[in-house]
């Protein structure tokens, strides 16, 4: 049997218990989302992730430099530096209400916590038909609870990176961990490419003076995640909604028709930046404007079982006809529509020989927090 070194299994739950897991747990329960209709769930499900997947694209777009001095020609760092994205309140619930939902009804208390927000209950959903129009006032046919919050406010996300100084004051940044796996249950990779350039040597007024560096600075990052899931019948039935199967799915189970589902994540995250530094023989203060742009993009793939009505009966049925196959294929923005977002950078670097620990904040509509350990030689 092949043996995995331990560094690397560790190295990959940690990984994956970062960018993935905080949500996950939560998706598994993804039965209380995905209603009766297609469009209603994707609406939810959209509300219900998007400050995770916010979250994680900020975390992607920061960590890329501490100084605006760039390497001289070969010398390089290597950086461990560890983001943790800060989910503002505001987007820590969502109201159902506001999604343009069709056949269901939000009861009592319509504030529901999105992925990022409390483990407490979620808004209780309503689902009726009114059967075509045969009936004068519609019928309830199932309720349900959507999912609790992680309990988790921030996200934090590792990052590994490699600086090298080519020629006139430029340098190239590369990020990159190798497609990863836990078990049968997820994998993630990672790659990113930056590149950093003095533009101090091109301003008279200022290329005289010796500890103050000026640069420009760009890097993108990309990010993909496959999670496996289990959505299946039972999934209605642990969350409490009645239903019957169609003489078609009797025999779901022993046929695999659910099974081979996954949720399959890509984020995508672009950082422009002005940096200033001031850098002294042992400490160097930094700071940066700039831009964040962000683009994710969220998959559901494989069967999946949907509740609908039979029309003689009345009752609750799944079947293969109400069943969908990749339901999902969606675009989630941030919270305001929009996919860019300003930012501004603080921090402050000390050097001991060739160890270099730094650590700084970034304000910006998800803040972040960063530290970072590294070697970096010339």
């Amino acid at each position: 049997m092949k043996k995995t070194p331990l560094l690397k299994t560790g190295l990959t739950a940690i990984l994956l218990m970062l960018f993935i897991f905080p949500a996950r747990a939560q998706l598994d329960d993804l039965g209380k989302l995905m209603g009766y209709q297609t469009d209603n769930a994707q609406k939810l499900f959209k509300a219900y992730i998007r400050p995770y997947t916010n979250a994680l694209g900020t975390d992607l777009s920061n960590g890329w430099y501490n100084t605006a001095k760039p390497h001289k020609t070969l010398g390089f760092d290597v950086t461990f530096t560890l983001n943790t994205t800060f989910v503002p309140n505001t987007d820590k619930t969502f109201n159902p209400e506001n999604l343009g939902l069709t056949g269901i009804r939000v009861e009592g208390d319509a504030a529901s916590p999105t992925a990022m927000g409390d483990n407490s209950q979620g808004a209780r959903l309503i689902l009726e038909d009114d059967f075509g129009g045969t009936l004068s006032e519609p019928k309830e046919i199932a309720s349900f609870n959507l999912p609790e919050g992680t309990g988790i406010g921030f996200a934090p996300a590792p990052m590994l990176q490699v600086g090298v100084g080519l020629v006139k004051g430029t340098e190239v940044v590369g990020r990159y961990i190798p497609e990863m796996k836990l078990g049968n249950q997820a994998e993630i990779g990672l790659w990113g490419v930056g590149i950093k350039h003095s533009i101090k040597q091109w301003i008279p007024a200022i290329n005289k003076l010796p500890i103050l560096h000026l640069s420009v600075m760009g890097g993108y990052t990309k990010l993909s995640s496959q999670t496996n899931l289990s959505f299946t019948p039972q999934t209605y039935a642990d969350a409490g909604i009645p239903y019957t199967m169609g003489n078609d799915l009797q025999n779901w189970e022993e046929s695999g028709y659910f099974a081979g589902q996954s949720m399959d994540l890509n984020v995508q995250s672009f950082s422009a930046n002005l940096i200033v530094s001031a850098n002294l023989p042992v400490v160097t203060f930094y700071g940066g404007v700039g831009i964040n742009n962000t683009k994710t993009s969220l998959a559901l793939t494989g069967k999946y079982p949907m509740l609908g009505v039979n029309q003689s009966t009345g009752e609750t049925e799944i079947t293969k006809n109400s069943s969908v196959s990749d339901p999902f294929d969606m675009e989630i923005k941030h919270q305001g529509g929009t996919r860019t977002d300003p930012r501004y950078n603080i921090g402050m670097r000390f050097k001991f020989a060739v160890i270099t620990l730094h650590f700084d904040y970034t304000y910006s509509n998800y803040s972040v927090a960063t530290a970072g350990l590294g070697l970096s030689f010339r």
